[in-house]
């Protein structure tokens, strides 16, 4: 296989730059500057942060003080990277404090425009130090306390990246080769028979802040990224061990929300019949949404996840602050425990006199990959046989804001796929512990490749 060696020592060397250096949510500066100037090098026509994200519409951005941490530290780290202080500061002025990638290669012929997501941001998880783990072993274990990339991201970076490299170097290659032979006058005569690869528009999307759902919505309605004709997502793992899945369905459509309650503070001893508390309306709210009735039918999900009262033992908390996500097997059902759980916020705020602000922080679809489009990419994968087993397809039974893209392209007219890349993995995503077989990186380049002749 034509540079398979080369092509796959280079999507390792990615994996471990980016696990090394994990970037959270809309923080991924350095992950931008890097993979934007090795796709600008490439030919491709690159857009970056503020070129996409027009405006504020983001939900559950970071912190002013966050934002110029992760600044500094990409500029530096993009310097020992050999880009020059030129180039850094350049993509900084277009990024202008924005973070996220959209990539064209236009062909400038007639053709399917095929589109290429991969989310490229690492969790607040701080990386397990076990001495047996490849990172660890390996030293290319994260460098930031409390953030890594314990759910794969740092290998779809690497996969979208070489893969995107790849591209451009097969079109340059084979676009030289017909304009050697042919004139203008004579390629329109056989306009129909020059390979596919040459024809169309290729779209890489590398978003940030998938952790949460919160990227994708940003992506889709301030960017206009025209028809695109097929659309390809993945991940690593969520499939049996070395088992190919074409095109995953069963996506469970999510909110995120934060609701923040205002009371009123009292003595505690001297006269808490003055106060209005906010810890008890929050406490209240939080038993209530366990006990609403649920949907007969269909997957149904509601968290809690982080309860924040009060200010000191003696006072009557005017303040509280829940984090909560709902989830639901179709937009319908989420939106009813979506709408359930509000409508405990209200009676729990009124039985305690209290206000409420509720602050929306992350949003995805329900969706399922083309099953024509599955069975297309499950045809060309297998003709390699790297995998011990193939799938058309396979319930996701989690979210994931690459529906968001897919449900998009689905209302174009377009088809999408999500694929999944199973493979041997320690722990499970999202945990201390999690980490991956690197080989499975050779194996997804090599079904990118295929999907690219296809």
């Amino acid at each position: 296989m034509e540079k398979v060696d080369t092509w796959e020592k280079k999507v390792v060397a990615y994996r471990r730059l980016f696990h090394k250096y994990p970037e959270p949510g809309w923080l991924t500066f350095f992950a931008t500057i890097f993979i934007a100037e090795h796709l600008d090098k490439a030919g491709f026509k690159v857009y970056v942060g503020r070129e996409i994200l027009k405006d504020e519409k983001r939900m559950d951005p970071s912190t002013e003080e966050e934002t110029v941490l992760w600044e500094q530290r990409a500029v530096k780290l993009a310097a020992e990277q050999g880009i020059s202080e030129e180039k850094v500061a350049a993509w900084m002025t277009r990024m202008d404090h924005r973070t996220g990638i959209v990539a064209i290669l236009d062909t400038k012929r007639e053709g399917k425009t095929k589109a290429f997501r991969f989310d490229v941001d690492a969790l607040t998880v701080a990386e397990s130090m076990d001495a047996d783990r490849a990172p660890v072993k390996e030293q290319f274990v994260s460098q930031y306390p409390g953030v890594s990339h314990a759910c794969g991201h740092d290998g779809h970076m690497a996969l979208g990246l070489t893969f995107a490299e790849y591209v451009a170097e097969q079109y340059s290659k084979k676009k030289q080769t017909i304009e050697n032979v042919l004139n203008p006058e004579a390629e329109r005569k056989i306009q129909n028979k020059i390979p596919a690869e040459l024809c169309g528009r290729y779209i890489f999307i590398f978003q940030p802040a998938e952790e949460g759902v919160r990227g994708a919505f940003a992506f889709r309605h301030q960017w206009n990224f025209g028809k695109i004709d097929e659309l390809y997502c993945c991940h690593i793992g969520f499939a049996p061990e070395d088992t190919f899945v074409a095109g995953a369905k069963g996506f469970l459509a999510t909110s995120k929300f934060d609701v923040i309650f205002t009371g009123k503070s009292a003595h505690a001893g001297l006269a808490p019949e003055r106060g209005r508390n906010a810890l008890l309306a929050a406490a209240k709210a939080t038993m209530d949404m366990q006990a609403f009735p649920r949907p007969e039918r269909g997957i149904t999900r509601l968290n809690v996840g982080k309860l924040e009262a009060g200010e000191a033992r003696n006072t009557i908390p005017a303040h509280a602050k829940m984090i909560v996500e709902t989830r639901g097997e179709t937009g319908e059902l989420n939106t009813y425990m979506k709408e359930q759980a509000l409508i405990c916020v209200e009676h729990a705020a009124k039985a305690y006199g209290v206000t409420y602000e509720v602050q929306f922080q992350g949003e995805s679809v329900s969706a399922a990959s083309d099953e024509i489009l599955s069975q297309k990419v499950l045809a060309v994968a297998k003709q390699n046989g790297d995998f011990s087993d193939y799938m058309l397809t396979k319930d996701f039974g989690a979210s994931d804001d690459g529906a968001v893209f897919m449900d998009m392209v689905k209302q174009q007219g377009g088809k999408a796929v999500y694929m999944l890349f199973g493979t041997k993995i320690k722990g499970l995503h999202h945990e201390a512990v999690f980490d991956f077989d690197e080989s499975v990186l050779g194996k997804g380049f090599e079904v990118y490749k295929r999907i690219y002749q296809m």
